[in-house]
């Protein structure tokens, strides 16, 4: 994002207290690209499992599974497009200090990482739903696991984000 800014805000990042109030701006946009991106491959995770639902529906409880599992993605896609960026105004009751802002870029990573694997391990099941191979309960027990600890990461960070805790493990 650094690359990205113009000769004045280069200029300005030499300045103290302006550097500070700059490098949490990038960090806050740096954020919402971040999630943007997560939200993309989440677009593509929730497709990939409509095609497993029609797989499934022959098998009435493996159909159900499949769209549990599909409205928990559904629904922590609709939770990370809208999450706190990290931005607390001047008056606001929770301010949003450097550490916690730190803190994102973990749990960002834990978002990319548990979206790309989400996005791998449905990919791998569709690829076997098109070769032939019905047998998917086992797959999606782990897909369902991989979800669960997605949301409960993002929980972790949203509670930090909105000042509810002063850190939560790693």
């Amino acid at each position: 994002m650094r690359g990205n800014t113009s000769l004045v805000e280069r200029i300005g990042l030499y300045i103290p207290v302006y550097r500070g109030y700059k490098e949490k701006n990038l960090r806050r946009d740096e954020d919402r690209a971040i999630r943007q991106e997560v939200a993309r491959t989440l677009e593509g995770a929730k497709n990939d499992l409509a095609t497993v639902q029609r797989a499934a529906i022959k098998d009435l409880d493996l159909m159900r599974d499949a769209e549990r599992i599909r409205t928990k993605v559904d629904k922590y896609h609709i939770s990370v497009q809208k999450a706190v960026n990290g931005y607390s105004g001047w008056h606001a009751s929770v301010k949003i200090l450097e550490d916690e802002l730190d803190m994102l870029v973990s749990w960002d990573a834990k978002l990319v990482d548990g979206t790309v694997l989400l996005r791998k391990e449905v990919a791998d099941l569709v690829a076997k739903i098109d070769a032939g191979e019905y047998a998917i309960k086992a797959p999606l027990r782990d897909i369902e696991k991989t979800v669960d600890r997605m949301v409960e990461d993002y929980n972790q960070r949203e509670t930090v984000m909105r000042g509810f805790m002063e850190g939560v493990k790693e």
